[in-house]
């Protein structure tokens, strides 16, 4: 892919300096490597979606609904920022510093096991409490059950895609994510088929093992290609990244997790809860549709932006994460308003149950859009390693949605649940973007006065 980017770049007459143009070069190969992995992924997680609303009733598919909250936020309290951290230092060590980085690897595959195994158990031993006292219904319990075993799989799953990102392997992530995408719609139908509701939470585990074995190959054809080896006996020596960094990450992952599990309850508990939780589900399928092209540019500009702080590029630093927000949000709002104007016809794909779900498409839209921004903007907290300032900022987020999905999903239901999720993102946008600005300036500040500095010495 990079030769005919290259190729492309020549035969255009595009005019790139020479300094930079080998990194355009990887960059956009990487990106493009990303979205094309990301798309796959989607639409097979989409027609999944659609296959299993089209064999199940509105309630039923509410009901799965309830277990994929349940299973988001078991790994939302698993993962402990364990993939960002494994991005963030990978990125960093590689190639500076190999054995570190080997060590980083062992601690943070070390700790998802552990962290997989803890939750999931907790998750399991309460799955009764949680049909009955969260969701009304005490039919969910063995589901849940099940779902309690995906978590180790998705935690490990989700640190070892944060250790591909750090490598820059975006090739070998692409590949993973079609042939996950081909077994999952796969599959799907052939479980939803033959065995309905039971069949649709079958797959959900399957589908992480199939998915965990296939990171597992990537990352250990990665570790040899790069003359890295993860490092478990000398992992402890690294906990100071559990504690500095993973942490405050662990920690607004459970908050939010936590509150995203709340405001969902809150529908289900309301009058016609399964229904409700049914139309919801079907519409924050548009999320995902939105958030892919941003999701894409945040992944491979992530351990980029982190590489040009580490090393000094406070500028071109600047302009690139600034640029990076910029784009994630016009292909936000380029996406979304073509959902919306399809969205009538795409609704139909589900079925006559669903065509009130039309109506929550604009507010899932819009939170979607102001979700790009926000996640975009954050990555300056990360390329910062001010992850106290991010768990600030999901605290606001969660307490905002929580308190919104209280008061609105008692009175409009699911389209009040939409509405707590905008309001949420667009007071998280509004900080995300004070506190990176303040985080620029203090570098520029700390930049300025070495260059001081070191202008004296030299005088």
């Amino acid at each position: 892919m990079e030769r005919w980017i290259e190729s492309s770049i020549d035969r255009f007459g595009i005019v790139v300096p020479s300094s930079d143009r080998s990194k355009l070069i990887h960059q956009f190969s990487g990106f493009l490597k990303t979205l094309l992995g990301t798309v796959g992924a989607q639409a097979g997680t989409y027609a999944a979606i659609v296959l299993v609303t089209r064999f199940l009733g509105v309630e039923s598919f509410g009901r799965y609904g309830a277990i994929q909250a349940t299973l988001n936020a078991a790994v939302g309290l698993s993962t402990l920022g364990l993939g960002i951290t494994a991005t963030r230092y990978v990125a960093q060590f590689r190639i500076t510093d190999p054995i570190r980085a080997g060590r980083v690897i062992g601690l943070c595959d070390l700790s998802a096991i552990a962290s997989g195994i803890l939750f999931g158990s907790i998750v399991f031993g309460s799955a009764d409490l949680i049909s009955r006292a969260l969701f009304h219904s005490g039919d969910l319990k063995w589901p849940i059950r099940v779902m309690a075993f995906s978590s180790l799989l998705m935690t490990m799953n989700a640190n070892q895609n944060g250790a591909l990102i750090g490598f820059q392997a975006f090739g070998r992530l692409l590949r993973v994510q079609i042939l996950l995408s081909i077994v999952t719609v796969g599959l799907t139908y052939a479980f939803v088929a033959s065995y309905g509701f039971d069949g649709a939470v079958a797959t959900l585990p399957l589908t992480a093992l199939i998915g965990c074995v296939l990171l597992h190959c990537e990352i250990s054809g990665e570790l040899k290609s790069q003359g890295i080896r993860a490092r478990y006996r000398e992992a402890w020596s690294e906990r100071r990244i559990l504690i500095e960094f993973a942490f405050p990450a662990a920690v607004s992952g459970i908050v939010g997790s936590g509150a995203v599990w709340i405001a969902q309850a809150l529908l289900l508990r309301s009058e016609a809860g399964l229904a409700e939780m049914g139309l919801w589900t079907a519409a924050a399928g548009m999320r995902a549709a939105v958030l892919l092209g941003p999701g894409v540019l945040a992944r491979v500009s992530s351990p980029m932006l982190s590489s040009m702080h580490d090393h000094g590029q406070g500028e071109e630093y600047e302009k690139t994460m600034w640029a990076t927000a910029l784009a994630a949000s016009a292909g936000a709002l380029a996406i979304g308003l073509l959902l919306l104007l399809c969205s009538p016809w795409i609704v139909i794909l589900f079925g006559n149950d669903y065509k009130r779900a039309v109506e929550l498409i604009p507010l899932v839209i819009g939170s979607a859009i102001v979700e790009a921004y926000s996640s975009s903007v954050s990555q300056a907290l990360v390329a910062h390693r001010r992850l106290d300032y991010q768990l600030l900022v999901i605290g606001l987020w969660a307490l905002t949605l929580i308190t919104a999905s209280w008061w609105g999903t008692a009175r409009y239901a699911s389209t009040g649940l939409a509405s707590a999720y905008l309001m949420a993102w667009m007071t998280t946008a509004i900080a995300y973007t004070w506190i990176a600005r303040r985080l620029i300036k203090a570098k520029k500040s700390v930049n300025q006065a070495s260059a001081d500095t070191l202008q004296g010495a030299q005088a």
